[in-house]
């Protein structure tokens, strides 16, 4: 399964994308501006159905082992999840918490190298940040470009070789 810490850090690679003439690198610019304002409940909609489910799992995984067991996490954000708000804790929340919790959203300084398309319904966005080079799947559902965090990797390390 695909881990909270791998996702959140897939959002915040994204997050330090810049723009290319295609659709699928606009829905990753306009994701990028949709963070950077604070608008994290339409970042969420450009999101594929895919990766808000995981999302949604890892809420309904944080209630099952309850609030005294997730809370050393969730106290840690910056907007904090009570043990009321516990109770309704979906994946839209968690991932609004978790961005807002990220100073990396203050860096959007890196930009879109290019964009693949492997099929009719899915181009790879390469987006070029501090790290390293990051390939964002971003998918055709119904009519928009939709991204999906859920088989993301880190991006590679770029090393000097000699």
């Amino acid at each position: 399964m695909f881990s909270r810490v791998h996702l959140f850090s897939a959002v915040l690679v994204i997050m330090a994308a810049g723009c290319v003439n295609h659709p699928a690198s606009d829905s990753v610019k306009a994701f990028t501006m949709a963070l950077a304002d604070s608008s994290y409940g339409s970042a969420w909609t450009m999101l594929t159905p895919e990766t808000r489910a995981v999302w949604d799992s890892t809420a309904v995984i944080m209630q099952r082992f309850g609030y005294t067991e997730s809370s050393g996490y969730l106290l840690t954000l910056e907007a904090p999840v009570t043990e009321d708000e516990f109770a309704e804790l979906t994946g839209e929340m968690l991932f609004t918490r978790m961005v807002m919790s990220a100073p990396e959203t203050a860096v959007l300084s890196s930009s879109v190298k290019g964009v693949e398309l492997t099929d009719s319904l899915t181009a790879m966005v390469t987006v070029s940040t501090i790290q390293g080079d990051q390939v964002i799947p971003v998918r055709l559902v119904g009519e928009r470009w939709l991204l999906d965090l859920t088989t993301m990797t880190p991006p590679v390390l770029e090393t000097d070789e000699q």
